[in-house]
């Protein structure tokens, strides 16, 4: 690196890495801090044609089309190798499956010895056999694509280290091909369409929209067929070196998932996605195996329903870090893991819209007892219409105690009432060492109006409820549980702290909890740039 007049050179291979770090319309603004800039970026590495940056043009389609020949040709001409090629478009034209099959067998042409390459389109994109011929591709990722190789397609991407296949068209003879010739696989990521789950891993050909009467039905019992042979050995005797997988919205059987987990033998991080289903509830799943590190777990479309839960069995010695994202609590238990407090648990749950009850705070609490050999870190989201609470009901007089790392709640909306009962329900089961603010600051960036600055007010008037509550509950101690708030009866003290997200490197710094009550400090102005968060001391049991 050399410096004259003033300016610093940086390498250009040092220029395109920060040219990567930035988004198209971001990257393309440094051309005009030198030519040497420019230069980074007109032979950068890394080509991505996303139709998202010319959302702006009058003639969106065209330029789009334009911008992406005109480069890939420059490309050509002047033998500038990519290591990697992102190819997103949404918008329909004429010409843009010949268009975007171009672009993709030049890129292969173009690519260096070793190539990532990512398609994402909105429109089910034919993927060209060549895609397949490739014998420097090491990354493959597909979304809204269709698989289909021809009669005597070889497939030579024996280098391929990641592949993933999120609301594909492909079928399940395709999907064993390919691994089966892609020993070097270490990441494999299967996502089916949920709408149309046939069209995702299907029995036969893809037909029009027209076609697809009853193929949900179809097409789980293919997924359903599809992991029952990975469960008897065949996937994962042709992938020896999988170390990440993730499935989502099959109705894995129990022995069926546990059998096949079990057989990764080096597999570090598992993620696995479910939808509502009655066989999943009937017969609930396991999770076993020896070397798995990192688990997650989503479940979207649960409806709360305290007869019917969803039942996990984890044999798990080495997990280091477990998390769950859902709409409903789900019933787990462990029959193995590390030594108390080596392993983390992260919980991200969604209150019931029709709102919560004595009985959803008793799920949330057996939850946590399930949990309680880790650290854990608790994230709820409410969503309320209405909620059914009731101080003197016994199930909520009774609730375990259970400590927290972090309690994050997004208040966002809420009315005061709603956070109240909650504030309530929450601080007779849980001890959490910090309490942080959930925002969504990206958002109001976007959208400076009425509706967001009403948002932002609301937001702001809710952390100041929680301040004045715990400022309350260390003042005014409460006799008896039928009281409300009778769970801060163990607070001690509450500080507070603000990260201000502006800053670089952003820092949490002590702020007095006085300056978020009242109503002249500048936080109370400066919500939408900074995060607060509240350090609580709790007494000794």
């Amino acid at each position: 690196m050399a410096a004259g007049e003033g300016e610093i050179h940086f390498p250009e291979p040092i220029i395109q890495l920060l040219q990567s770090f930035l988004d198209g319309k971001e990257a393309v603004r440094t051309t005009i801090v030198s030519r040497s800039w420019h230069r980074a970026w007109l032979t950068r590495p890394n080509l991505d044609f996303d139709d998202i940056h010319f959302t702006g043009s009058h003639n969106r389609k065209n330029d789009f089309k334009k911008y992406a020949k005109k480069t890939i040709k420059r490309y050509e001409q002047s033998k500038i190798k990519i290591e990697s090629f992102n190819l997103c478009y949404f918008y329909d034209f004429d010409g843009t499956d010949e268009l975007a099959k171009e672009l993709i067998v030049k890129a292969l042409r173009i690519g260096d010895t070793r190539l990532c390459l990512r398609l994402k389109t909105g429109y089910w994109l034919y993927i060209p056999n060549e895609v397949f011929g490739a014998d420097n591709l090491v990354e493959l990722s597909l979304s809204g694509c269709i698989v289909g190789l021809d009669d005597g397609v070889v497939i030579k991407c024996r280098r391929l280290e990641y592949l993933s296949l999120d609301n594909v068209g492909i079928t399940i003879d395709t999907v064993s091909k390919i691994v089966s010739s892609c020993p070097c696989i270490e990441k494999l990521t299967l996502l089916p369409n949920q709408r149309y789950s046939g069209v995702s891993i299907a029995e036969n050909e893809f037909g029009s929209d027209d076609e697809y009467e009853g193929v949900e039905e179809r097409g789980q019992r293919v997924l359903d067929a599809a992991a029952t042979t990975m469960a008897v050995g065949v996937v994962d005797n042709l992938i020896p070196r999988l170390r990440c997988l993730v499935l989502g919205y099959a109705s894995f059987k129990t022995l069926c998932l546990g059998d096949l987990l079990s057989r990764f033998t080096f597999l570090k991080d598992f993620t696995l996605f479910l939808d509502n289903n009655g066989t999943i509830l009937e017969e609930g799943i396991q999770i076993s195996n020896c070397s798995l590190e990192l688990i997650k777990l989503v479940l979207q479309g649960f409806s709360f329903d305290g007869n019917k839960k969803l039942r996990v069995k984890f044999d798990v010695p080495s997990v280091r870090r477990f998390t769950f994202e859902g709409d409903a609590i789900p019933c787990l238990s462990f029959v193995s893991t590390p030594p108390s407090r080596k392993w983390e648990s992260h919980l991200s749950i969604e209150c019931p819209r029709r709102g919560f009850s004595a009985l959803w705070f008793n799920e949330l609490s057996e939850l946590l007892t399930q949990l309680s050999q880790s650290k854990t870190h608790l994230h709820v989201c409410p969503d309320l219409e209405t909620f059914d609470y009731k101080v003197g009901d016994k199930i909520i007089q009774s609730l375990r105690k259970h400590d927290l790392e972090n309690l994050t709640i997004d208040m966002t909306g809420q009315p005061s009432l709603s956070c109240y009962a909650l504030f309530d329900g929450l601080f007779r089961l849980c001890r959490p060492k910090l309490i942080t603010q959930s925002r969504r600051r990206e958002y109001r960036k976007r959208y400076k109006n009425y509706c967001y600055d009403n948002e932002n007010y609301t937001e702001i008037t809710n952390i100041d409820f929680l301040c004045q509550t715990l400022k309350q509950g260390i003042n005014f101690k409460v006799s008896s549980p039928t009281q409300f708030m009778y769970g801060l009866n163990d607070l001690e003290e509450v500080n507070a702290q603000a990260l201000d997200m502006d800053d670089v490197p952003a820092e949490w710094k002590p702020i007095p909890l006085e300056s978020l009550l009242d109503a002249d400090t500048p936080y109370k102005y400066e919500q939408a740039q900074i995060r607060t968060r509240l350090l609580l001391k709790w007494k000794s049991i």
